[in-house]
C-alpha cells in the first residue's frame, strides 16, 4: 500500500511546474526547453530528486549566459563552459560530444568551469533520446562526458515515468508547485485581457476571433458594456 504522503507524478505535469519555475528564474527563452529538460531528468535520475530542485533552481537563477569555448590541447576536445550552470550548457555539450562520437566513435570530451558541475549527470538522461549511454564523471579540475551505444532493450527514464509515474514525497512536490504558482501573473482585468485566442483591448475593442467557443468576454473588462460586438480582423 502506498504511503498517504507520496505522489505519483506524470511526465506533463513535471514538465508544467519545471518549466514555470526554471524561466521564473531567468532562462532565455532559446535555452527554456532544454533546461525544463534538464530539470526533469535532475527530478527522475537517481540523485537528489525533486528535494534538490529548489537549490538548483536558485543556482540556476545567478548563472549568467556566455558563449562556450573551444580550449581542447592534445587531440582532447576541452570546453570551457565559462561558469555557466550545467543546466544551461547540457544540450550543447551533449551535441558535440554525438557528433564526435559518429564522426570518430568516440563521443568525449571534457567539460571546465561548470557551476554546479555534478548535475551535467542530466545528460545521462538527455542522451537516450540518440539510442546512447552517458557516463559522467569528474576529470582534474573539470568533468569527462563519455558516450557509448545503447542497449536496445534497455528502458530509457522518460519511458518508466510515462508508464509508471515518478513516485515523490508530498512534501519535496508542493513546494515547487506553490512557487511556480507564485511565479504567475496576478489575477487581473489587465492579464485577463491578454490570455487566450483573442486579445481585448482597455477600451474594450476585439482583436482575434471571438465566435467558436463560449468565453464571457465580460470577464476580460472592467466595463463590459465598452466591448464592441463585432471583432476586429485578426491580430498580425
Amino acid at each position: 500500500m502506498m504511503p498517504s504522503d507520496t505522489l505519483i507524478l506524470s511526465v506533463r505535469e513535471l514538465r508544467l511546474i519545471l518549466e514555470r519555475l526554471v524561466q521564473a528564474a531567468g532562462t532565455p527563452g532559446g535555452l527554456l526547453p532544454s533546461v525544463r529538460d534538464c530539470a526533469f531528468y535532475s527530478a527522475v535520475l537517481p540523485g537528489p530528486g525533486l528535494s534538490g530542485i529548489a537549490q538548483q533552481i536558485e543556482q540556476l537563477r545567478a548563472s549568467g549566459v556566455a558563449p562556450l569555448a573551444d580550449v581542447s590541447t592534445d587531440g582532447e576536445l576541452t570546453i570551457d563552459c565559462a561558469g555557466q550552470h550545467a543546466w544551461m550548457v547540457a544540450e550543447t555539450l551533449l551535441d558535440l560530444a554525438v557528433e564526435r562520437f559518429r564522426l570518430t566513435g568516440r563521443g568525449e570530451l571534457l567539460a571546465l568551469n561548470l557551476s554546479e558541475a555534478s548535475e551535467l549527470r542530466v545528460v545521462s538522461g538527455l542522451a537516450e533520446r540518440f539510442g546512447l549511454t552517458a557516463l559522467v564523471e569528474p576529470k582534474g579540475n573539470g568533468v569527462q562526458l563519455s558516450l557509448t551505444t545503447r542497449a536496445a532493450a534497455k528502458r530509457s527514464a522518460i519511458d518508466m515515468v510515462r508508464h509508471d509515474g515518478l513516485s515523490a514525497a508530498a512534501s519535496s512536490w508542493w513546494p515547487l508547485y506553490q512557487a511556480s504558482h507564485d511565479a504567475l501573473m496576478p489575477d487581473s482585468f489587465e492579464s485577463r485581457r491578454h490570455a487566450g485566442t483573442v486579445r481585448v483591448e482597455a477600451d474594450g475593442r476585439v482583436v482575434g476571433r471571438n465566435d467558436e467557443d463560449e468565453t464571457d468576454l465580460s470577464m476580460l473588462t472592467a466595463d463590459p458594456s465598452r466591448l464592441q460586438p463585432n471583432p476586429v480582423s485578426s491580430a498580425s
